[in-house]
């Protein structure tokens, strides 16, 4: 009965508390808005259709007339430009986003039948519609070099083939969904990181906010054990992590069907049938994270101390998502040991509807659910000693 008491109370005075409620659900509300709104527009930009040409600059054109009417002949805009020492500035200044330089000797070389070797210039970390430009303009010279190349083995008398005696096929064994997820990489991040951030500022009002305002001290000395009082906390906090993570999940299944996967030959549908599994492995996660940040906030005696210690405290969880990322870390059952790592892992299996091995799931949630008691008897411990008033 004490224990539901203080689930209540804890509760019902952080849903008044307006900037509680911002600041744990801002995240979960616009983060896959934002997200997919840089996604679609990223995609647009660089890899969408468009019915304008494709724009350059050309440096060296007199060097190579045929291929230069070959290229006019295209859908292109070219602009020429004077020969300068150092292609590059044409691009890193600003004045031009995309730049062919023909060599002087090009038509000396092409005359013996050498091989030319074509400069591309640009930047690559502008997301523009250069990236566009540079595929087709690339697509367009190796049409032109393979034409030329068949042309001259046949005045040779000899087969074309002969120049491509191995050639390759490619079968790309990912899903559509797996291929999508590639571009989504730092979902399970986010997943993560709402779950933390839904009772991130609950647990610091039920910890250090109590004992910065003086009501922590009144609290105790009610009729109520220290461990009823930990557990509804505890409890509070994890319905608010819990509040967090479906939000956040209900708006990536809203927004996603807005990213034009089909455009680049992707595929990936969330549906509740996914997100309920996701909700359901995470459930220990949500658990853990209350724990954690209870416990990390019970040392610190101000609200602006506990903000400190619990951002620090975030990346810990969060750190091992980040590695696995980079080293491309696949599902085995020693991840499943991991908090956080696990259940990012298993949340990626299920949006990218590949079968989730039930081992991993039980050991996961098992594992996790072991080390919230264990933070949670510290938290109990914390509260039994009297240094928890300050």
């Amino acid at each position: 009965m004490s224990f539901s008491v203080v689930l209540a109370k804890e509760c019902v005075d952080n849903l008044r508390d307006r900037r509680t409620l911002i600041s744990s659900f801002s995240l979960a509300i616009l983060g896959p808005v934002l997200f997919v709104g840089i996604m679609v527009l990223v995609l647009d930009r660089a890899l969408g259709e468009s019915d304008e040409p494709t724009a350059f600059t050309v440096m060296g054109a007199g060097y190579a007339p045929q291929l230069m009417g070959y290229l006019q002949q295209q859908d292109t805009v070219i602009e020429e430009v004077d020969t300068v020492d150092d292609p590059q500035s044409l691009v890193t200044s600003g004045d031009h986003d995309l730049v062919l330089v023909i060599s002087p000797d090009y038509a000396q070389r092409y005359a013996k039948g050498n091989m030319n070797t074509l400069l591309l210039v640009h930047d690559s970390s502008e997301i523009s519609t250069t990236r566009k430009h540079i595929s087709q303009l690339r697509a367009y010279i190796n049409r032109y070099s393979s034409t030329i190349g068949v042309l001259r083995l046949q005045l040779r008398g000899l087969d074309a083939t002969i120049s491509r005696p191995i050639t390759t096929q490619e079968v790309d064994v990912a899903s559509p969904a797996a291929r999508a997820l590639t571009i989504l990489a730092s979902l399970p991040y986010f997943l993560v990181l709402v779950v933390f951030m839904g009772g991130f500022y609950l647990a610091i009002d039920t910890t250090a906010g109590e004992r910065e305002h003086g009501s922590l001290e009144p609290l105790l000395t009610q009729p109520i054990s220290r461990m009823q009082l930990v557990l509804g906390k505890l409890a509070a906090t994890s319905v608010f992590g819990a509040a967090s993570l479906v939000i956040f999940l209900l708006s990536l299944y809203v927004s996603i069907p807005f990213v034009p996967f089909e455009r680049i030959g992707m595929s990936l549908e969330v549906g509740l049938g996914q997100l309920l599994p996701v909700f359901i492995v995470s459930l220990p996660l949500i658990l853990f994270a209350a724990a954690l940040l209870t416990v990390v906030a019970s040392f610190a005696r101000s609200y602006k101390e506990a903000q400190t210690y619990l951002t620090m405290v975030i990346f810990i969880p969060t750190a091992p998502i980040i590695v696995a990322q980079f080293m491309n870390v696949d599902t085995s059952l020693a991840v499943m040991f991991v908090p956080s790592l696990s259940q990012a892992t298993l949340m990626t299996d299920l949006i990218k509807n590949e079968p989730v091995a039930l081992i991993h799931a039980l050991v996961s949630m098992t594992t996790t659910t072991v080390y919230t008691g264990l933070l949670a008897w510290v938290a109990i411990a914390l509260y039994n000693r009297e240094r928890i008033l300050g």
